[in-house]
């Protein structure tokens, strides 16, 4: 790992960082970043990833902890479920090898496309007045998220918050407390488990995650303010994904 590399994360970084905060996804670009731009195996693109979300996930359940908003008291069987689904999921991720992690990531790829262009975040209301969707029905869907975030994390959030506010019932404050504690909790064992297994890139991931938290600063500070800024992060990112699927299905060749 060279510095024209370490540069490549800073910078990919940042710029993830600043997407992520005004349109989310960021874990999609870094991969993409790690896997296209710096040619990092699959499999160990998907490791190293997680010291950016670890990075990400811990500022934010410490700004929800220091003001008062972190309440894991009302979600312990939801954090149970979670993270025993994402030790299966880690379990998967590292069975793989790069080949075999890039032809599942190329076909993920493809629903996380959906999801952005369906948007979810607009079908996020709450509504107390309902009754919570039973755990026998929730918990196996905690669980099987679990797995997915366990294997490759991107996407998780949105989908989590899907749930957790329109059938279990929180409110978005709490369920953004709820994410990203539980997005720490796991990912912390996660790093752990691949780092045994001989997976992470360390320089390439916290140069990358250093970037990402500048990014994410800077925007939260100053580009929120700016008109229209986050339907542009939004597109952007529709835009990065929507290249990362071509160059991954190679879709020239097919008129070659």
């Amino acid at each position: 790992m060279g510095t024209t590399e370490i540069i490549i994360s800073l910078i990919g970084g940042f710029l993830a960082g600043i997407i992520n905060t005004l349109a989310g996804f960021g874990s999609i670009i870094t991969l993409a970043i790690y896997m296209d731009v710096m040619g990092i195996p699959g499999h160990l693109a998907n490791a190293t990833n997680r010291l950016n979300v670890m990075s990400s996930s811990t500022i934010g359940a410490l700004t929800f902890y220091k003001n008062g908003k972190l309440k894991l008291d009302q979600g312990k069987s939801i954090i149970i479920a979670v993270f025993l689904g994402a030790m299966v999921g880690v379990y998967m991720a590292t069975q793989l090898d790069a080949a075999g992690f890039k032809q599942v990531f190329k076909y993920i790829l493809l629903p996380i496309f959906f999801v952005l262009l369906v948007n979810p975040k607009k079908f996020i209301t709450p509504d107390t007045e309902s009754a919570i969707t039973s755990p026998w029905i929730t918990m196996p869907l905690y669980f099987c998220l679990g797995i997915y975030a366990g294997f490759i994390q991107a996407g998780f959030g949105i989908i989590f918050l899907l749930i957790v506010v329109i059938l279990s019932k929180f409110d978005l404050v709490t369920a953004n407390g709820l994410k990203v504690a539980i997005v720490a909790l796991y990912t912390l064992i996660i790093i752990a488990i691949f780092h045994f297994n001989d997976m992470i890139i360390w320089k390439a991931g916290i140069a990358m995650a250093i970037g990402q938290g500048i990014g994410g600063y800077v925007s939260s500070k100053n580009m929120v303010k700016m008109k229209g800024a986050n339907k542009w992060a939004y597109y952007i990112l529709i835009l990065i994904v929507f290249l990362v699927i071509l160059k991954n299905f190679e879709v020239w060749t097919w008129f070659g």
